[in-house]
């Protein structure tokens, strides 16, 4: 669009190896590759130890962490840390609750 590589680096804030490298495989392929798909982590709890997690924690609510991470390695399935187990359970939305009276209405007459 008749700006220099730094001119569009100073711009949008990215280096000049960058802005020409992109400007290279645009100009040789006319589209350009997305490598943001490789900056996550691994999965390493697929979505069958997630459902028998599901399983282990409904089994016993009351159970710890560590018991439950205990009761999971001892399975067939991948051996994970701790911390994988409890980022998993998070992620699939179970929480420590304290249940609350509810204090009860009177009755107006």
């Amino acid at each position: 669009m008749g700006h220099s590589i730094s001119e569009v680096a100073m711009k949008f804030g990215f280096s000049r190896t960058t802005i020409s490298r992109v400007y290279r495989e645009y100009r040789a392929s006319g589209e350009t590759s997305n490598l943001r798909h490789r900056c996550s982590w691994k999965k390493i709890m697929q979505e069958r130890d997630q459902r028998r997690l599901t399983r282990i924690i409904k089994r016993d609510r009351r159970a710890t962490l560590p018991q439950i991470d205990a009761d999971f390695n001892a399975g067939p399935s991948t051996s994970v840390n701790v911390r994988t187990s409890q980022r998993n359970i998070i992620d699939m939305g179970f929480r420590s609750r304290r249940p609350t009276r509810v204090p009860l209405m009177t009755a107006r007459y």
